[in-house]
C-alpha cells in the first residue's frame, strides 16, 4: 500500500508514528512545500528571539525522524490539488503522485487582508519558519527599530512581547475591544493586557488599519482609524507583522467532491475539510487532520480548531485508521495558552453557551470557570505564577519530573491542557470546593491525570 501525506506539520508527524505502530512495511511519502523537517509551529517567537535549540525546534528529531519511520520525505514539493477520482496528488510543475490512501495535513495559511501597501518591504506574516527567520534577520541587520503588529491574537501578542524584549518600539492594533478576543472575555483580557502595557507595548483597541505607507519600496508608517470614525492616526514603523488569522488550505480539494464544513442554514463555508470521528473525509480513501479540516470536538460538534494539540490528536487517529484499524477520535481538544513571560493567559472549551460563571483570585492569578447544566463547559485564566510547594500525598506528584512541577506553576500551555482534560474531557465532573482548592494549590497535573485519580488532600 502507498500512503501519501500532504503536509509536514504536527498532524503529519503524529500520523506517521501511529501508522508505523500498526503497519511496518507500507510505503509512506510525505510532501512538503518547505525545505525543513517537521518543526514546532508554536515556537516561531523563540526563533525570532534566537533562544530555542535545534533539538527543541525540530522536535521529532530532524531528518532522522523520516529514516526511523521509513518515510520518503520530499521537500519543496508544492501540492496544488488532489484528483481523488484518479487517486493522484498534483504537484506544481505537472508531477503526479498516485496513492492508495491519502492524508491531507497541509494546515492553514496566514490570511493577508486587502490593505493598501501590504506589498511593501518590511511587511510580513509570522506563520512559518521562513517568516520567523526573515524577521530575525531584519532586526539583527539594524534596519528595524519599530514594529506594528496587526492583530492581538496569540501569535500577535507573543511576537509583540518578543520584539519589545529585543528592544524594539512595539505597537499592536486590534479591531476588537480587547486582546486575545477568541480566548478571553473583556474583563480577563484587560487584566492580561495591563502588565504588557507596563512593559511599554502600545495597544490600539477598537482600531483598524486602513493603509500601510512607505517610500523606496519599504514601509514607513501605518495608518489606523478608530472603529466608526474617519479620523486617521499614523504610526511610524520599520516593520509590520500581519497577525490577522489563518485560513484552512481547502483549495486542495476545490475541484473535487470532497465535502467542506458548511453551515446548513446559510450555505456558507465555515471551516475546513469535513471529517468524521475517524478523521475520514467524504472519500473513504482520503483522510484529513490538523488545521486543514473541521473535526468533531469534545461535545460531538463539528468545529474548525486551528491549534497544535488537535492537530497531533487528529493526525494520530488518521494514522491508525489508514493502517487498517477502526479508532474513533474521542473529541478534539481546543485548549490554548499564550507563552508570554511577564503574564500568561489560557483558555479552553466554549464560553458562548455558558449559563453561569464563577471566578476567584489567588496570589495574582485569576481563574474563571464557565458552567452549563452544572458542569464546566469552558475556562479562562490569567496570572503571574508565584512559588508554592505541592503536596506529595498524591502519587502522581512522585514522578521524576517533580522539580519541573514546582517550577512551572501551571500557567502555560501544559497547564491549560490539564485543565481542559479535567474540566471538559470529564464533563460529568461538577465544580466542587476540593477542585477549587486544587486549582489554587497549583495541583493541576495531579488533578487532571485520570491514571492517578486518588484523593489529593
Amino acid at each position: 500500500m502507498r500512503v501519501v501525506i500532504v503536509g509536514n506539520g504536527p498532524a503529519a508527524a503524529s500520523a506517521i508514528e501511529a501508522f508505523r505502530k500498526v503497519d511496518k512495511d507500507s510505503q509512506i511519502i510525505v510532501l512538503s512545500d518547505e525545505e525543513f523537517p517537521t518543526y514546532a509551529p508554536n515556537c516561531m517567537e523563540n526563533v525570532i528571539r534566537g533562544d530555542i535549540s535545534q533539538e527543541a525546534l525540530f522536535y521529532k528529531g530532524g531528518y532522522g525522524f523520516y529514516e526511523k519511520y521509513k518515510v520518503d520525505f520530499r521537500p519543496k514539493k508544492e501540492v496544488v490539488s488532489i484528483d481523488n477520482k484518479r487517486k493522484v496528488i498534483l504537484i506544481k510543475g505537472g508531477e503526479e503522485i498516485p496513492y492508495d490512501k491519502c492524508l491531507l495535513a497541509a494546515g492553514a495559511y496566514a490570511f493577508v487582508p486587502p490593505i493598501p501597501g501590504v506589498e511593501l518591504g518590511g511587511v510580513t506574516t509570522a506563520k512559518n519558519l521562513y517568516d520567523a527567520k526573515k524577521i530575525r534577520d531584519w532586526i539583527l541587520s539594524g534596519r528595524v527599530k519599530r514594529a506594528v503588529i496587526v492583530g492581538a491574537g496569540p501569535i500577535g501578542i507573543e511576537d509583540a512581547e518578543t520584539l519589545r524584549h529585543m528592544g524594539l518600539e512595539v505597537h499592536v492594533v486590534e479591531f476588537f475591544d480587547r486582546v486575545l478576543p477568541r480566548m478571553l472575555d473583556k474583563f480577563m483580557a484587560d487584566k492580561y493586557m495591563k502588565p504588557l502595557e507596563e512593559e511599554g507595548i502600545h495597544f490600539y483597541l477598537n482600531h483598524q488599519v486602513v493603509a500601510i505607507h512607505g517610500e523606496d519600496h519599504w514601509v514607513e508608517a501605518v495608518e489606523i482609524k478608530p472603529n466608526g470614525t474617519d479620523k486617521s492616526k499614523f504610526i511610524r514603523t520599520d516593520m509590520v507583522i500581519l497577525s490577522t488569522g489563518v485560513r484552512p488550505r481547502t483549495n486542495l480539494v476545490a475541484d473535487t467532491d470532497i465535502k467542506l464544513h458548511i453551515n446548513e442554514a446559510t450555505g456558507r463555508v465555515v471551516g475546513g475539510i469535513l471529517v468524521d470521528e475517524y478523521q475520514q473525509t467524504s472519500d473513504p480513501d482520503v483522510y484529513a487532520a490538523g488545521d486543514i479540516c473541521s473535526g468533531i470536538d469534545a461535545w460531538g460538534n463539528h468545529r474548525w480548531i486551528a491549534l497544535f494539540p488537535p492537530a497531533q490528536q487528529g493526525g494520530a487517529i488518521a494514522g491508525f485508521n489508514m493502517a487498517g484499524l477502526k479508532v474513533k477520535n474521542p473529541g478534539l481538544v481546543d485548549y490554548n495558552a499564550v507563552k508570554t513571560r511577564s503574564v500568561t493567559a489560557g483558555s479552553g472549551g466554549i464560553f458562548e453557551e455558558a449559563e453561569e460563571s464563577f471566578s476567584f483570585e489567588w496570589e495574582g492569578k485569576l481563574v474563571k470557570v464557565f458552567l452549563k447544566e452544572g458542569s464546566v463547559c469552558g475556562y479562562q485564566f490569567v496570572g503571574i505564577g508565584k512559588g508554592k510547594t505541592p503536596t506529595l500525598r498524591n502519587k502522581f506528584l512522585h514522578r521524576d519530573w517533580i522539580d519541573k512541577i514546582t517550577q512551572d506553576k501551571g500557567l502555560g500551555l501544559e497547564a491549560s491542557g490539564v485543565l481542559f482534560h479535567h474540566f471538559i474531557r470529564f464533563k460529568e465532573r461538577k465544580v466542587k470546593e476540593d477542585i477549587v482548592r486544587a486549582i489554587k494549590l497549583n495541583l493541576l497535573r495531579a488533578l487532571a491525570n485520570p491514571a492517578f485519580e486518588v484523593p489529593i488532600f
